[in-house]
């Protein structure tokens, strides 16, 4: 089990490398081509809407034909996505590559549901956690790479991409088998909403939450602590290194003593916390400590909740369940800078910060309502 969860870890790990290559390069490229900012709009959104639609097909279609096609699927569909950037010379070009890479990308919820087969329930929030872990660290190294690679042109940045993406798959078809636990529990089912409707509406309004900040806090910090652009890009990966820190060692720790649905809890008023000192930060000590609050809290949440919807949910309609968590997942990405934006321009810079944390209270208040795991159902260990 611990070699199937480093392979599937850094699977991930490197995934999230090559999509933090490119990500950050995307508007500055597009905007070198002449590319309006309605379609950079686009260009973005477009991502994040495929992997919306898609995440839960995919889930769905690894409980009937298996984790691991649709994993290799998946790699091999956003190596091609890479290779279309680094050829990209317009607008079209680029949003194919996005639509491929968002389509393709979706399998997040196929590779939680790859540790879930093969973690005993009393160990998926610490399993979770590792995972949630390599996304973090990903998402740190990933844009430090692409920032040197961009000075070389956009086409570095999408060939080292690829190749990065491209050995995942094979490293993956070589060394990462079908989960056991799935070969026995193959389902065409459909998983029932009202078990996991509590955490999936926890899972919206905290992601809703954490990414307002995503458009308040670099124009707060721009405008108001007069930061560079330098000095912002160290606060995304101080919370970065927090979320690593928390899901890589505490989470495993906390869950068995306190329970998925309380460390969730927690971890929401945590995001409260952060997200209301945020609009008072009179210097850069005060903004780190909100953000630690913020990253602690998210970062406990969100693999709790996970590994509650897993346990409650049978080994047969693991992947349907946490494809559609992926899919509220996303869904927040989307609503929450709209939100940020609209409230910012109407309101004034505290607005998103206070309306996150309002968020946060709510998905606190939906954790009350997960339920506890059956212990009779057959996402117990085999």
């Amino acid at each position: 089990m611990r070699r199937q969860l480093a392979v599937v870890f850094t699977i991930v790990f490197i995934d999230l490398v090559g999509f933090g290559i490119v990500l950050p390069l995307m508007p500055a490229f597009a905007a070198s081509y002449g590319i309006s900012p309605l379609e950079i709009g686009v260009l973005i959104t477009s991502f994040s809407v495929l992997q919306l639609i898609v995440s839960p097909l995919w889930g769905a279609l690894s409980d009937r034909i298996g984790r691991r096609p649709v994993l290799l699927i998946g790699l091999a569909g956003s190596t091609l996505s890479y290779v279309l950037f680094a050829f990209a010379g317009g607008f079209w070009t680029l949003l194919a590559s996005r639509v491929i890479a968002g389509s393709m990308g979706a399998t997040v919820g196929v590779a939680q549901a790859y540790v879930a087969d093969i973690t005993p329930p009393e160990r998926r929030a610490q399993s979770m956690g590792i995972l949630g872990a390599g996304f973090a660290l990903g998402f740190i190294l990933g844009p430090a790479i692409g920032g040197v690679l961009y000075t070389h042109g956009h086409s570095a940045a999408g060939f080292v991409a690829a190749a990065l993406c491209g050995t995942n798959a094979l490293a993956a078809l070589l060394w990462l088998p079908e989960t056991p636990r799935h070969l026995s529990h193959r389902s065409s089912q459909r998983v029932p909403i009202r078990p996991i409707a509590a955490p999936l509406a926890a899972t919206v309004l905290l992601m809703s939450a954490f990414a307002v900040i995503h458009v308040s806090l670099p124009i707060m910090a721009q405008e108001e602590l007069k930061l560079s652009t330098q000095r912002i890009g160290i606060l995304f990966a101080f919370s970065g290194v927090i979320s690593a820190i928390v899901q890589g060692g505490l989470v495993g720790r906390i869950a068995p003593r306190v329970g998925e649905a309380r460390l969730a809890l927690v971890g929401a008023v945590l995001m409260a916390l952060g997200l209301a000192l945020m609009p008072g930060s009179a210097h850069v000590g005060h903004l780190y400590l909100a953000i630690g609050f913020l990253s602690m809290g998210s970062a406990a949440s969100n693999p709790a909740i996970l590994a509650a919807v897993s346990r409650m949910t049978a080994a047969s309609l693991q992947g349907s369940a946490l494809g559609l968590m992926q899919t509220g997942q996303n869904l927040g990405r989307i609503v929450g800078p709209l939100l940020a934006g609209a409230l910012y321009g109407a309101v004034g810079h505290a607005a998103p910060f206070f309306a996150g944390a309002g968020l946060a209270l709510a998905g606190a208040a939906a954790t009350l309502f997960i339920p506890a795991p059956s212990r009779t159902t057959d996402a117990a260990p085999a």
